[in-house]
């Protein structure tokens, strides 16, 4: 979807194994600008996975994390992510 700019996935316990169907479809997005994945159940897995798309997206700027089980591995992740993506923001 081209136009789609906003996607709320709150509280829809997506997982990780769902993070990794989200981060891959992310990777053919260009579009999507802000995600909310608050309280998920997204743990180190599904950050890693969300890390690699992270970073070749150029679109999304803003991003919710709050409330999953991330560990030192996913954040640790998400920090190398964010070393290459300069669109993000928030």
């Amino acid at each position: 979807n081209s136009s789609l700019t906003s996607v709320d996935l709150r509280s829809n316990g997506i997982g990780d194994e769902g993070m990794k169907a989200f981060s891959e479809a992310l990777n053919s997005n260009s579009s999507l600008t802000s995600v909310n994945l608050f309280r998920n159940r997204i743990g180190d897995k599904g950050m890693k996975a969300f890390s690699e798309a992270l970073k070749s997206n150029s679109s999304l700027t803003s991003v919710d994390l709050r409330s999953n089980g991330i560990g030192d591995e996913g954040m640790k992740a998400f920090s190398e992510a964010l070393e290459s993506n300069s669109s993000l923001t928030s």
